[in-house]
C-alpha cells in the first residue's frame, strides 16, 4: 500500500493535543516559523504535525502562496472547533481558580432555630463579605431533621444540639458543650430552687422534646432508674415550641442552654439542671464525602464566631439565675 493522501477519506486517527495546538499557530501566525518560534520547536517538526493532522482530516488544510500558509475553507472551519476547544479549557482553568479561591461555590446548610434565627445570620453576613461568590441555601429545622439530612447527604453542613454518641452516617464536629437547663414559667414554685434536681421534677406538668430526640432519652432514663414520675402533657420536636409552651404555663421543660437564653423575654425563668446531660452543639456532615473548599472555610468561620458567643450565653445564663 502507498501513503495515504490529505483526501483519502479511510480511518483516520485521533489528533492530538500538540498537533491541535500547532495548527492553531500557524492559523494565528501564517508560517510555519513563526509557529514554531512561538510554540518554541523547530520549523520542521511543525510541518510535520501539520502534514500528520491533514493526513488524519482528510482534506487540505492549506494551500502555500509565497512566504505564507494560505487556509482552505475546510481549515477555517476545523479552526472554529479548535478555539471553542481552547475558549472551555479556559473556562475549566478559570473555574478552577475561582474553586481555589472561594470565587465560587454553593453551600446547603442547615440549623436547629436557636442557632439558625440568632448567631448563623451574622456569621452568614461576614462570611458572605470574605467571599462574595459563594452562595448559601439556610433551612431552619429541628436537630433531629438536620442529622438525618446529614446521613442522608442532603446538605453540605448542619448544626444541631444532640448528644455524642456515635453515627457512622455523618462526621460530627463539636463546637461547646450545652449542658440543659430547666425553664418554667415566671413565679412557678420551682424558680425558689437556684438548681434543679432531676427528682424535683417529680409530679410536675412537664413539656418533652420527641421521643426520638437524644436528650428526651437521657433524660426519660435518668427518670426511671431514680423512680421520678413527671406529668407528661405535651411533646414538641423543637426546643422553641417547648418553650413556647412554658410561657403560656403549660408546664416545666428541659432544653439545651441555647434555646432557654434565645427565649429569655419571654415570661420564663431558666435554672441550671443536675446532672448535666451530655448535649453539644456540633456541626454535622455527611461521611465519606469528601467536603469542599467553600464548607471547609466556612466551618471554620462558624467554629471561630461560635465558641466566643456560647462563652457569653454561658455567662448570661449564670447571671440570670444568681
Amino acid at each position: 500500500m502507498g501513503n495515504r493522501s490529505a483526501t483519502d477519506p479511510g480511518k483516520h486517527e485521533e489528533f492530538t493535543p500538540r498537533e491541535i495546538e500547532v495548527f492553531a499557530s500557524v492559523m494565528l501566525h501564517g508560517t510555519t516559523t513563526k509557529a514554531a518560534d512561538a510554540l518554541d520547536i523547530t520549523q520542521p517538526a511543525v510541518s510535520k504535525m501539520l502534514q500528520h493532522l491533514a493526513e488524519k482530516a482528510g482534506f487540505q488544510l492549506f494551500k502555500k502562496t509565497r512566504q505564507r500558509l494560505i487556509p482552505t475553507p475546510e481549515a477555517h472551519m476545523l479552526h472554529a472547533e479548535v478555539q471553542r476547544v481552547f475558549e472551555s479549557a479556559r473556562g475549566i482553568s478559570r473555574a478552577a481558580r475561582d474553586i481555589r479561591e472561594l470565587r465560587s461555590g454553593r453551600l446547603n446548610v442547615c440549623a436547629l432555630p436557636a442557632f439558625g434565627l440568632t448567631l448563623l445570620p451574622s456569621l452568614i453576613t461576614s462570611f458572605s463579605q470574605l467571599h462574595p461568590s459563594v452562595s448559601i441555601s439556610l433551612e431552619i429545622r429541628s436537630s433531629i431533621t438536620v442529622i438525618q439530612r446529614a446521613s442522608r447527604n442532603q446538605l453540605d453542613i448542619g448544626i444541631g444540639v444532640t448528644s455524642s454518641e456515635e453515627n457512622p452516617s455523618i462526621v460530627r464536629r463539636a463546637l461547646t458543650a450545652t449542658p440543659p437547663v430547666c425553664v418554667m414559667p415566671a413565679g412557678h414554685k420551682l424558680s425558689q430552687l437556684q438548681v434543679i434536681q432531676a427528682d424535683d421534677l417529680d409530679g410536675i406538668n412537664f413539656i418533652s422534646m420527641g421521643s426520638s430526640d437524644p436528650m428526651r432519652r437521657q433524660l426519660d432514663a435518668l427518670c426511671v432508674e431514680r423512680g421520678v414520675n413527671r406529668s407528661l402533657k405535651v411533646e414538641s420536636s423543637l426546643s422553641s415550641t417547648c418553650i413556647s409552651l412554658v410561657a403560656c404555663g403549660m408546664g416545666v421543660t428541659v432544653v439545651d442552654r441555647l434555646s432557654a437564653w434565645t427565649a429569655r423575654d419571654l415570661p420564663i425563668e431558666i435554672r441550671d439542671f443536675r446532672p448535666h446531660l451530655d448535649l453539644n452543639l456540633s456541626v454535622y456532615r455527611p461521611w465519606g464525602v469528601i467536603a469542599s473548599t467553600a464548607a471547609d472555610a466556612f466551618t471554620e468561620h462558624l467554629i471561630q464566631g461560635t465558641r466566643s458567643y456560647m462563652n457569653g450565653v454561658e455567662e448570661g445564663i449564670l447571671n440570670l439565675v444568681r
